[in-house]
């Protein structure tokens, strides 16, 4: 059984180290795991669909995601609520799984998880502080991505 019915990831201070392109220590590892693992794996991010994309070929994650989710073509963004139910859309679920964790490294999108009834986890190794991410609703914040793993279903 999987530990997840799916996970949704910010991809800025959470897939990677904020403002680069380079991995989070230990990311690639719990994505990777995560996807082993049969777990359906979304990525909602205010950057380009198509930034996210090529961001996460040169991770070497592409093939983990089953959606992709950001800025539009066109430029548009309308906020990171919209964004989280595109990337809930192209993992075929209008409504998520209890027990579906957002990671995600600012008060936005701890408040886009709560909206789609996502369970909002903050993570910390981007340097984002802790009371502020529970103060906007995160009911764990993660120092390290393999501590996921506790959160998951026995």
């Amino acid at each position: 059984m999987a530990p997840f019915p799916a996970v949704v990831f910010d991809l800025d201070g959470t897939l990677t180290l904020p403002g680069t392109s380079r991995p989070a220590p230990g990311v690639v590892a719990l994505v990777e795991g995560l996807h082993a693992a049969g777990v359906d794996l979304a990525v909602a991010t205010s950057a380009s669909t198509a930034v996210a994309r090529r961001v996460l070929d040169d991770l070497g994650l592409r093939g983990c995601f089953a959606a992709v989710a950001g800025r539009g073509v066109d430029g548009r963004f309308e906020g990171k609520e919209a964004v989280v139910g595109e990337a809930l859309l192209g993992l075929g679920l209008t409504v998520a799984a209890p027990g579906t964790p957002m990671l995600g490294d600012a008060p936005g999108d701890m408040a886009a998880a709560v909206a789609h009834g996502l369970v909002p986890v903050g993570v910390a190794w981007s340097g984002a502080r802790e009371d502020a991410l529970r103060a906007a609703g995160a009911t764990a914040v993660l120092h390290r991505p393999d501590e996921l793993w506790a959160l998951g279903a026995s």
